[in-house]
Order: C-alpha cells, then structure tokens, then sequence
C-alpha cells in the first residue's frame, strides 16, 4: 500500500524539516506522483475482463482484435452486443489467439467461458468436423456460432453445425437412451434442431 504524503514528508532528513517553503514545494510534488501512482494502480481492475464495462471493454477489444458490431443483423437483437456477450465474445477471441488447434484445449477454453453450454466437436478426419452444443447461449451468441464467428477453427477446417440445443434439453441423437448422455437424448426427449 502506498504511503500518505505525511509519511513521505517525514522521510524528508531532520537539516529540511525546518523549512515550509521546501516541505509545501515537495508536498506539491508528492501530490501529483500520488495521483499518478492511484491512476496506474486503478489502470488494472479497470481493465479487467470480467469487471470492464462499456467503454473500457471496447478498447480491450480493440486490443484483442474483436469488435462489439456484428457484420449481420440478429433476429432477436440488435447488431452491438452487450456488455455481457462481449465479454464472453472477447474471453473466446483471446484462447482463439493463442489456440494451438488441438480438441482438447477447444473444450477447455470453451468450458472457462461458457460454462451452462456443452460443445461437442466431432472431427471427421477428412478436414471437417461436426460442432453440437447443448445448454444455455443468448441468442445472439447462437446466431454468432450459425455465422462461424465464435468457434475457434483451424485453416481448412470446415465446420458442420448439427445443432444448437435449447438450455432445457439435449440434441436428438439415434442410438442414444435416456440415460447415456446429458448432451444428447433418444425420441421423445431429444431435442431436433430445425434451423439448418
């Protein structure tokens, strides 16, 4: 923590503290590094990623190379996001890169900042892969994913989206029961993704 001006002046040797005009001239001083030091130390939780708000995460944005205008015009809202999908958006866009394309790190990075949604990749081994999520996305950030922009994919590679899950339900999957899986249900239960 940082000190007072009164502790800083106390440092000042016993041969100056007879002298106001030096002590008031240093106190001036202190003042405006003090104020300095506070921005600099305020600089870091203003900037935070998680605690960050309009303005603030527009130039972390900015930095990170993702803006808070979508190229499309959503069904549901409109086409600058939130304050709380950027964040996320911006979370995603940085793993992305640094992203060193292997599935694993997919799921983890996706799992730090969607935590209420399920991704499921299926790589198909002939460069394509099969994306299926189950849980709960705002619906812009569903559009988002329908648009390629969001999922983290490697050159080449194209991605197939099977589905995208209401947060109440799983994907309709053949050959599944009602028991083997949190992602993906059999008739009845699983959920048939009409938008492709």
């Amino acid at each position: 923590m940082a000190k007072t001006t009164e502790e800083y002046l106390l440092m000042v040797t016993s041969q100056y503290q007879n002298s106001p005009k030096f002590l008031e001239w240093l106190r001036v001083v202190i003042e405006m590094c003090k104020d300095i030091q506070d921005c600099a130390e305020q600089m870091v939780s203003a900037f935070d990623i998680d605690s960050a708000l309009g303005n603030q995460l527009d130039i972390l944005g900015s930095i990170i190379g993702q803006t808070r205008f979508l190229k499309f015009d959503p069904t549901e809202s409109s086409s600058y996001l939130s304050d709380e999908d950027y964040r996320k958006v911006l979370k995603l866009r940085t793993y992305t890169n640094y992203w060193d394309g292997k599935l694993h790190s997919l799921h983890s990075a996706w799992e730090n900042v969607f935590p209420d949604c399920t991704i499921l990749v299926d790589d198909k081994q002939n460069m394509s892969a099969e994306i299926s999520l189950s849980g709960r996305l705002s619906s812009v950030i569903k559009e988002m994913i329908y648009n390629d922009l969001i999922i983290p994919r490697p050159e080449g590679v194209e991605y197939f989206h099977v589905g995208v899950a209401p947060e109440t339900s799983a994907l309709f999957s053949y050959d599944y029961n009602d028991t083997e899986s949190e992602v993906y249900k059999g008739y009845d239960v699983g959920y048939w993704d009409v938008t492709f």
